[in-house]
């Protein structure tokens, strides 16, 4: 008899390891898909930060704080699923950590501590689940790994506990086979995923960090191969064609495939020191709460090899039909007119290689803003005068256009009030805005600087983001109009938005706010700015800031990393328009290396609490990554939170796309705990 599972709109799902990396995505996504979400992992601040994330968005969600190495532990787990929720229908054994080492430099009581959890931990899992689904029927999913197949150096001990795992999970499908019971039983064997994997990994390698090797995927493509597992009974996944190609090397030719590990799988594993977060969880929880690791290289957002291994009567008949379809479209002549007309509609005249591209890497509701952006005919930025590029219409208007188009009317986010004023200045007067949030005061306060590479845009094309914080945060937002360049070159930008930071700290009693809980927040050259007012703060004897918000921020004055070269045509913002802005607001070329513009290299000692939120398709996607690493070397406390699918100028569309409304709470939950309370410890 075919064993059915449930839809997972009606299921109840268990995850352990759900406080970061693929136990999170998995989490996030079920919780998206309107599954009843039971987290559990040994960090009780991070699931209670992480349920109530979920449950503002609408979710079912609970969570019990356990280590998985605890049979009673895991018993627990197991009663407060049914005790909620009254059942378990999907039992996730995520939970894992590594050892980086070399097999006779690892002491054993580390190795015993692995298989405590990594082992020990699915046993665990298992047995507290399995009376639950056998009663009702159910799905258990078993996260292995490519390694679970096949061995590497470095991560000898973490091969084997993964080995463990296939066999323990083999063994209990055959069993559960020979019983008859309805329990679907699947091993997951993801490549080299963009966790925190190799941050929390303990590490005994003498002159190098952990890192995993190319090519690496995204936690999402993991979680939705497990969901599938969650509702299709699946024997074995293998996630990622790299998972795949590593396999059919090695069963190719095992001394061909030693040989390759012993130098190239080496040297892939190991970064230099200092260069990689550290937060080591063998033996302690760990403390990141982030789905993202910090691999610099490019980071796959899906894999065709699984989807079809996952669905491959559907890929097939997919092949079929478009092969059919295009040969009878090339046969009767309307191929060629009909990519024209579709380029003309979709992407705009005779066809945007660079939007196609972005189109085709966003998710669904940045692909729409993208389109109807298309739709508006902006020109080019880094072919025009500022003074044109000023009048280009931006993501802000087709977020209109797209409301409106919908029949819905773009009206602003309601706050109490709006003011437009203007305070002293170095250069002159400075026009600023205030948003005054509901309620009774005196109420936090943020000076905020909107993005525009110095260069374009007002505070009323980024009039979403600062009503947003002034909701989301409760806090008054005084919206900062510095000096644009190329009228006003470096530093004008950065002397305005400390002036205006130094008069809200002498003046918040008049707008009815607390001068001692006083943030800076911005997005792009804003968020540079934010930055950097907390950096000349500190340097000029004011008080620092409570908070710093930087969203995906301007945080190097070269154009070259990682997410520039992967990004380097992408839209609305792409490297030719960052040079342009450089060029017009740098003086010089020897401004690029200036530490008010590359923050990576400034001397960040002593800021504050600092959240930094940065998009995937976004050439600046590196600089928040890497100034987020610079910032925790200097000491400084960081959340760091990237979002899969989305551009940059996101964050500031919470009415149309989801993963702004995400960004906007990550944002204000950061800016909160700045501003709990009066405080100038350390501010000065």
């Amino acid at each position: 008899m075919k064993l059915r599972l449930k839809p997972l709109d009606e299921q109840v799902i268990v995850i352990t390891g759900a406080d970061s990396g693929i136990g999170l995505a998995t989490a996030r996504l079920a919780a998206e898909r309107g599954a009843r979400v039971v987290l559990n992992s040994r960090n009780a601040q991070a699931l209670a930060q992480i349920a109530d994330e979920l449950q503002a968005e609408g979710a079912e969600v609970t969570w019990h704080a356990g280590d998985v190495g605890d049979e009673a532990a895991m018993r627990a787990l197991a009663e407060v699923a049914v005790t909620a929720f009254g059942g378990i229908d999907t039992w996730v054994n995520n939970a894992g950590v590594s050892i980086y080492g070399e097999i006779e430099q690892t002491p054993v009581n580390d190795v015993r501590r692995l298989f405590e959890t990594n082992y020990f931990g699915v046993v665990n899992g298992s047995l507290a689940a399995l009376p639950w689904l056998r009663a009702k029927g159910g799905a258990l999913i078993n996260v292995g790994s490519v390694l679970s197949g096949v061995a590497i150096p470095l991560q000898g001990h973490y091969s084997a506990t993964k080995h463990a795992v296939k066999g323990f999970t083999d063994a209990l499908r055959q069993e559960m086979a020979h019983h008859q019971a309805p329990v679907a039983i699947t091993l997951i064997r993801p490549a080299a995923i963009d966790t925190p994997y190799t941050e929390h990994a303990h590490n005994h390698m003498e002159d190098a960090e952990p890192t995993v090797p190319p090519p690496v995927y995204a936690p999402r493509v993991v979680a939705r191969a497990i969901l599938d597992c969650a509702v299709r009974p699946q024997r074995e996944v293998l996630v990622g064609g790299a998972a795949k190609q590593m396999e059919m090397f090695r069963n190719a030719s095992d001394r061909l495939f030693d040989g390759y590990a012993a130098s190239a799988v080496w040297d892939q594993q190991q970064a230099p020191r200092g260069t990689k977060r550290r937060n080591d969880a063998l033996h302690a929880p760990s403390v990141s709460g982030r789905e993202r690791g910090d691999y610099e290289g490019h980071v796959m957002r899906t894999s065709a090899y699984t989807h079809t291994a996952q669905h491959p009567l559907q890929s097939l008949l997919t092949i079929g039909l478009v092969a059919a379809g295009g040969y009878l479209l090339s046969r009767s002549g309307l191929l060629g007119r009909l990519d024209g007309e579709l380029r003309a509609r979709f992407l705009g005249g005779g066809g945007d290689e660079e939007a196609d591209s972005t189109l085709a890497r966003a998710d669904r509701d940045m692909a729409h803003v993208l389109r109807h952006l298309e739709e508006l005919g902006p020109e080019p930025i880094e072919t025009l005068t500022p003074e044109r590029a000023r009048m280009q219409p931006t993501p802000a208007d087709a977020v209109k256009a797209m409301l409106r188009k919908h029949g819905k009317t773009p009206a602003p986010l309601p706050v109490a009030a709006v003011i437009d004023r203007t305070i002293p200045g170095p250069g002159g007067d400075i026009p600023v805005r205030v948003y005054q949030p509901h309620g009774e005061g005196p109420f936090p306060v943020v000076v905020y600087t909107h993005g525009g590479g110095w260069v374009i845009a007002t505070n009323d094309t980024y009039d979403a983001s600062a009503r947003g914080l002034c909701d989301a945060v409760g806090a008054i937002v005084v919206s900062v109009e510095y000096r644009k360049a190329p009228e006003h070159r470096f530093p004008a930008a950065h002397q305005d938005a400390l002036a205006a930071y130094d008069w809200v700290l002498r003046n918040a009693a008049e707008l009815g706010g607390d001068p001692d809980r006083v943030a800076v927040a911005g997005e792009s050259a804003g968020g540079n700015l934010a930055v950097s007012i907390a950096i000349l703060a500190r340097d000029n004897g004011l008080p620092l800031p409570a908070h710093v918000l930087a969203v995906y921020p301007i945080a190097d004055g070269r154009t070259d990393s990682p997410s520039y070269v992967e990004n380097a045509d992408a839209k609305p913002l792409n490297r030719p328009m960052m040079q342009w802005f450089f060029n017009h607001y740098l003086r010089s070329p020897a401004d690029a290396e200036h530490p008010l513009i590359s923050l990576v290299r400034a001397d960040l000692q002593g800021l504050p609490p600092t959240t930094i939120i940065t998009a995937e398709i976004d050439p600046l996607r590196s600089d928040g990554e890497r100034l987020a690493q610079a910032l925790r070397a200097a000491g400084v406390q960081v959340d760091y939170h990237t979002h899969d699918g989305v551009t940059h100028e996101f964050f500031g569309m919470a009415m149309v796309v989801k993963d702004a409304a995400k960004a906007l709470t990550q944002a204000a939950a950061g800016l909160k705990r700045g501003l709990a309370a009066p405080s100038l410890a350390g501010r000065s």
